[in-house]
């Protein structure tokens, strides 16, 4: 996004895999900082018009806007054993979408891998979620969580 100051307005110039100037829009790199989103995050956007399927899905989520891991130290909480079209992604079998923790400098990244606005109203989810808070929590006054999908 850019902020002019003089209208006073906000543009869009870069997404996901596009890029716009004010006049035109073109194809530009899909993912801008995957590496280092694989570093102190664990995981990275999949896509939104893949075609995925959950063998293990105890929300009874569809499919949306996942993260597939890309940090060989991501510990696996719950893998979801999602299958992706093979003629979207090449390399399909290398697309894990799960529940994962990953240690960055002096915290700890939980990801959940898949879109939580989806499912946050499931109760199952919701206990799943409760349990990692109970086993994650440091026994600190000062301990807060902030949720990001």
């Amino acid at each position: 996004m850019k902020y002019d100051r003089n209208t006073h307005t906000i543009t869009l110039v870069k997404g996901h895999g596009w890029a716009y100037n004010g006049r035109s829009a073109w194809k530009r790199v899909r993912e801008r900082w995957a590496n280092e989103t694989s570093q102190w995050v664990g995981s990275n956007f999949l896509c939104l018009s893949c075609d995925v399927t959950f063998a293990n899905n105890p929300f009874q989520y569809m499919h949306h806007e996942e993260q597939y891991l890309t940090n060989p130290n991501d510990l696996i909480l719950l893998n979801y054993n999602a299958s992706i079209s093979k003629k979207q992604l090449k390399t399909a079998a290398d697309h894990l979408i799960a529940t994962y923790e990953l240690n960055y400098q002096k915290g700890k990244v939980i990801a959940l891998g898949i879109y939580s606005d989806d499912i946050i109203a499931n109760s199952k989810f919701n206990m799943f979620f409760d349990s990692l808070l109970v086993k994650y929590a440091p026994k600190s006054p000062t301990f807060s969580i902030h949720p990001i999908s």
